[in-house]
């Protein structure tokens, strides 16, 4: 009970309320090292209570802590590490170390002072079971920052100057025009707000020779000998891929990645063609008939900035959400299966469902979270508790148990081997991901009930019925009759 309470403490409450407010408020109107380190004081004097509840020991809690922000802070390898656990549960992340954050290190002691003077009164229980869903919340805040890529959609020759024009969605936009432009014929590019953006054209031409775009596609063809030629294109495969490098916070905030306008500039020894290629950036002819991919620099178009097309896949994060869902909901089919209750059976649903409020409540709506917390807790005591009344078996319990991690590693897999160029179309995981994910599910459920057929059968071997009938004879009319008395 103590550990729970640790959570309701007024000093952790406070760092609750600060992170949520830091995260999600102070960082959006005033970005800086003050903001940015005040989440690192707020989370270590909240994390290890929250670790506490998981490991039972606070003196561990608080050690591995700071042993574990140390070493992400410090060292690329630490970074790395942190960035693939993330993006391996939740998908693409990216983790940075920056050593300046170890000043937060002292917040510790404060942890470890509130563990060792409790708040008195059963009222620190409720807000102990009040706060910990806000707690998981803040922890894993991501701030209250909504990315959306930008995204290049027109190109226009005006005298020596070539103008990009430039979308920034999201609702962070204000509508005015904002773009790119080169006055060296596309080598370097600079910030340019043009009064009037250059309209989208899919057609540039300079006397006979003639560009165009491809809709729908990152390709462009030359118009040359009364014919139209391949000049530069990117596969479907690659372009999906280059698609999914620049996901939004919100779908609906998605830029997309084809060709949408170019534009043809005459310079010295021949011309220069430009393609706006939505969230790619640009890509650039030069007058050797070379093309290059230039992506968003931090002072303008970039040939280092592109996303290489041997860097790996970037899949949506809501693709390891639903593969947790589907996981969790095959581990409890198979539980259910082994154990046959009815009780059981209602519980594992309600199981499922607070665990989907939790994962799906993208919103962060108090009473969802609440509600989620909540049924999990209840569900997961209940099943427990029908499992030790109904005897369940270890064997049965263990294998139903280890299906729901097999059917995530089932799920997963596909999105990694596309991920690493393995697959070359992204339906291909998709569809690899469903038939293996059945394949996993089915086989955990099938042998979990066999395997309680087996245990049961083998402990009535065990005992012969004519045991039990014999007992039962040698109490007659309330008289106990010994056998050899």
């Amino acid at each position: 009970m103590r550990n729970v309470a640790w959570l309701g403490h007024p000093l952790t409450v406070a760092a609750v309320a600060v992170l949520l407010l830091n995260d999600h408020v102070f960082k959006a109107l005033w970005p800086g090292v003050v903001t940015g380190k005040l989440s690192d004081f707020a989370g270590l004097v909240v994390a290890p209570p929250l670790l506490n509840l998981l490991v039972g020991r606070p003196r561990v809690a608080i050690v591995l802590t700071g042993a574990v922000f140390t070493l992400v802070k410090t060292t690329a390898v630490g970074a790395a590490l942190a960035s693939q656990a993330w993006t391996f549960v939740w998908g693409p992340s990216q983790v940075l170390a920056d050593p300046t954050d170890l000043v937060a290190l002292p917040c510790l002691y404060a942890a470890w002072w509130v563990w060792n003077h409790p708040d008195p009164g059963a009222v620190r229980l409720v807000r102990a079971l009040t706060v910990v869903p806000v707690t998981v919340l803040a922890v894993a805040a991501t701030g209250q920052y909504r990315y959306s890529p930008p995204g290049a959609y027109a190109v226009e020759v005006r005298g020596v100057m070539i103008v990009v024009a430039v979308r920034d969605g999201g609702p962070s936009s204000d509508g005015t025009p904002t773009g790119q432009a080169s006055v060296n014929g596309g080598r370097s590019w600079f910030h340019h707000d043009p009064e009037i953006p250059p309209a989208a054209r899919s057609l540039a031409c300079l006397g006979n020779r003639c560009y165009r775009t491809v809709p729908g596609r990152l390709k462009v063809e030359e118009y040359g000998n009364d014919r139209w030629t391949t000049s530069w294109e990117i596969s479907p495969g690659d372009q999906d891929r280059l698609w999914r490098a620049y996901p939004p916070d919100l779908p609906e905030d998605a830029e997309v990645v084809e060709s949408l306008g170019i534009a043809v500039q005459p310079v010295a020894g021949g011309h220069v063609v430009v393609v706006a290629n939505g969230a790619d950036g640009i890509a650039v002819r030069d007058v050797y008939g070379v093309w290059r991919r230039l992506g968003w620099g931090p002072l303008g178009f970039d040939e280092k900035s592109a996303v290489s097309l041997t860097a790996p896949g970037r899949y949506d994060a809501s693709v390891t959400t639903r593969a947790l869902l589907v996981a969790l909901a095959a581990g409890l089919a198979a539980l259910a299966a082994g154990l046959r209750r009815l009780d059981f059976t209602a519980a594992a649903l309600a199981l499922w469902a607070g665990f989907w409020l939790l994962v799906t409540d993208t919103q962060y709506r108090p009473i969802f979270l609440v509600l989620g917390f909540y049924l999990v807790g209840a569900s997961l005591t209940v099943m427990i508790v029908c499992a030790v009344r109904n005897r369940a078996r270890p064997q049965a319990l263990a294998m139903g148990v280890a299906t729901g991690p097999a059917v995530y590693f089932a799920l997963m897999a596909p999105y990694h081997v596309w991920g690493a160029g393995g697959l070359s179309h992204y339906w291909h995981a998709d569809v690899l991901a469903g038939v293996l994910g059945v394949v996993a599910c089915v086989t955990g459920v099938l042998l979990t009930a066999r395997a309680a057929d087996i245990i049961r059968t083998s402990v009535d071997r065990a005992v012969p019925p004519g045991h039990f009938t014999l007992s039962t004879e040698s109490y007659t009319f309330g008289e106990v009759t010994r056998p050899g008395g």
